[in-house]
């Protein structure tokens, strides 16, 4: 399989391309940018699919990975760029050794793929990897999240991970689920909000921050099958184009604010 039976490919602004695998029930969006001499590929999606040959495909210059954090969904595909270097929050590589025992999405084999890269560079808050890309640390969701941030003419891009996973997150500025600390995890969402003009989300489509709303940087098709219709076929139907989010949930594994435990 290459890019037509398991994986979906989108271009956007910016030499960024999409590629999200919607066969999976994690939908996880990983992205492609296209830098000076190498291919920046952030985090590596769930292990399915040949997605070295899609990478392939997509660009022929030297990947290099970009790990926003270390969680199952978003590095299983690491161990297959066996020759890349690999970029990774320091504290998330440190958390990675000694995962906390209810922390379900990082794996105590998570330290194995790791340990495997051949080229593994920590990095820390405001590392620069190239003239206009830069590291943001946006922990919280795990113990060393980390932002990619791209200079553009239009605005600061954002490739964010599951700092903040969707529009849905953006919202309530928080992400859908805290696996280390509630108050920190907020904190980096409203950082992310305030600071970039286009977000690449680990868990939906890329929009962008305008006015105070989130708007997607393409529009969307719905196909509604089977649509409730009255006897002359008026559709009985209401989209809510802004879905209401109860709040993250919060793994055991999480530090939770004093007084709500």
């Amino acid at each position: 399989m290459v890019d037509g039976d398991w994986f979906e490919v989108r271009r956007f602004p910016h030499d960024v391309t999409l590629i999200r695998e919607p066969h999976h029930g994690e939908d996880v969006k990983v992205y492609l940018i296209e830098g000076s001499r190498d291919v920046a590929i952030l985090d590596t999606g769930t292990g399915t699919g040949d997605f070295p040959a899609l990478v392939a495909s997509l660009s022929d210059r030297r990947p290099r990975v970009l790990q926003t954090h270390a969680h199952w969904d978003h590095c299983h595909n690491l161990q297959l760029f066996p020759n890349a270097e690999v970029f990774l929050h320091e504290d998330e590589l440190a958390y990675s050794r000694a995962p906390h025992p209810e922390d379900w999405a990082t794996p105590v084999w998570t330290a194995d793929i790791l340990g495997r890269c051949r080229a593994l560079t920590p990095l820390r808050d405001g590392d620069e990897l190239e003239p206009g890309v830069r590291v943001m640390a946006t922990p919280g969701h795990s113990p060393g999240s980390m932002s990619v941030l791209v200079e553009t003419p239009d605005g600061l891009a954002g490739m964010v991970g599951d700092a903040l996973p969707s529009r849905a997150a953006a919202r309530i500025l928080a992400p859908r689920l805290v696996f280390f600390d509630v108050d920190v995890a907020r904190a980096s969402a409203r950082r992310i909000v305030e600071t970039c003009r286009f977000i690449y989300p680990g868990h939906d489509r890329p929009f962008r921050v305008e006015h105070g709303a989130f708007v997607s940087l393409e529009a969307q098709r719905v196909t509604v099958l089977s649509p409730p219709t009255d006897d002359d076929g008026t559709v009985q139907a209401v989209i809510d184009p802004a879905p209401s989010d109860p709040g993250p949930v919060i793994v055991p594994s999480a530090r939770v604010p004093r007084g709500t435990a």
